[in-house]
């Protein structure tokens, strides 16, 4: 890496972390981050840790004897961006979001995967369109997404019994949501004590629905203007605000506390797991839990839809950073995850839909033997093609987006002040960001 490239990771750094914490943990780093084993290749692949990763190195170390996996849990941003100013590269690292991907491309430190795509036989061509923003910046493949997931509602079988309402089917719109969502609403005697449930849960971060749902854009096709104050945008977020606020079919923050059988915040999962939420929103990671609740009748649909049927798309990729020491066995893993073998675990496992547009691995998503009650799999693969990555733009931070947004809709919340002023504010604050970004481009970094 350059003297330029270098000083501008460190740029990044100090304003996020500051040179102290850079240094030692950089210190730190330069004894660890490469361990040896003798007559073997060792390589670090930063990642979360979930539990599949096991699985994932022992399956690529058995079919890979000569290279060994260290999963180093420590994939957040900042901590990379550390270690490749101090020169002590992971070999493989995991990146969440677009912007991300092009913060470290901007700054000159991702392989170009390119040249390597037919040598180490790495199906590009083959993932699903809709993942393009996590593999190519500028032209160039600079990572590849393992597995992916579009988001999709998840329901609770037995409430809707006992209800008497029909399980809802794919297509369905908002309207009928609501309208299940209020007959789901209200008192019922759980484990001998009568306790709240709600219809619906939708994580306070999840706005994207309804940004899109009457075609709105939370961006301008170019990034330079924030649209959270167009008549779109603010019809989709006065629906979301009416169904905790008017309708009351989802918990505010002080019903779910109380709602959760722990009598604190226990999350999204927690709720729905303990039959207090009917309806639950997220992607297919959450099977991973549900299946662990042998008594939870659950299935999933569609996310409800408005004129414009549309899911958001989560992932993340898998990068090289040039500097790994280990750029042959890191790029025999990267080939690996995308190889049939590690797509059939991913399929089976519940972490997400594999991203390999193969017909033998959707067949072995669409059903599990091991898990013959989840009926609905090809609801997944279905709604790849209304899924849509979130939107960014290369002028504003992600992490100033996310605080805005959030400081302003629990306002919104608190009925501290409507649902079109909360849009308001938010246009008129990112938008400040954003012009001060383009009259000076060094905020950027």
């Amino acid at each position: 890496m350059g003297d330029d490239g270098r000083a501008r990771i460190l740029g990044i750094i100090g304003a996020v972390l500051g040179a102290a914490l850079t240094i030692a943990l950089g210190v730190y780093l330069v004894t660890t981050a490469h361990p040896t084993v003798k007559g073997k290749t060792v390589i670090r692949w930063c990642v979360d840790p979930n539990p599949i990763r096991k699985e994932q190195v022992k399956l690529f170390e058995r079919e890979n004897p000569r290279i060994d996996v260290i999963s180093d849990p420590g994939a957040d941003a900042q901590r990379l961006l550390t270690q490749l100013a101090g020169d002590v590269p992971p070999d493989v690292m995991a990146l969440y979001d677009p912007q991300s991907i092009r913060l470290f491309a901007r700054n000159g430190v991702l392989l170009d995967l390119t040249p390597y795509v037919d040598r180490y036989r790495i199906p590009v061509d083959r993932i699903y369109p809709a993942l393009d923003p996590y593999i190519r910046f500028q032209g160039k493949i600079v990572g590849v997404p393992e597995n992916c997931g579009p988001y999709v509602l998840f329901y609770n079988r037995k409430l809707f019994r006992e209800a008497g309402i029909p399980y809802p089917k794919p297509g369905w719109t908002w309207d009928d949501c609501l309208a299940a969502a209020k007959k789901l609403s209200g008192h019922r005697m759980l484990n001998g004590r009568k306790v709240l449930v709600k219809g619906l849960n939708i994580n306070n971060s999840d706005w994207w629905f309804f940004v899109w749902m009457y075609n709105g854009h939370l961006f301008s096709p170019d990034g330079k203007r924030c649209l959270m104050n167009s008549p779109e945008v603010k019809k989709g977020i006065r629906y979301w605000a009416d169904l905790r606020l008017k309708y009351h079919v989802m918990p505010t923050s002080s019903e779910a506390q109380s709602m959760s059988p722990t009598g604190a915040w226990g999350g999204d999962a927690l709720l729905f797991r303990s039959s207090v939420v009917a309806m639950n929103i997220s992607g297919r990671w959450m099977a991973i839990q549900y299946r662990e609740e042998k008594d939870l009748d659950w299935d999933v649909v569609s996310v409800p839809h408005g004129p414009n049927r549309v899911t958001l798309l989560a992932s993340k990729c898998y990068a090289i950073p040039k500097t790994s020491p280990n750029r042959a066995a890191a790029l025999t893993f990267i080939s690996h995850l995308l190889g049939k073998d590690n797509q059939l675990l991913v399929a089976n496992y519940g972490d997400g839909i594999p991203t390999v547009d193969d017909p033998a691995i959707k067949n072995a998503f669409a059903y599990n033997p091991e898990y013959p009650h989840e009926r609905s799999n090809q609801v997944h693969l279905n709604e790849m093609k209304y899924a849509r990555v979130q939107e960014f733009s290369p002028y504003i931070n992600n992490l100033d987006v996310s605080a805005i947004m959030g400081v302003e809709l629990d306002r919104m919340w608190l009925k501290e002040q409507s649902p079109d002023q909360a849009c308001d504010r938010i246009a008129d604050r990112i938008n400040a960001i954003i012009r001060r970004n383009l009259a000076n481009p060094n905020f950027l970094d």
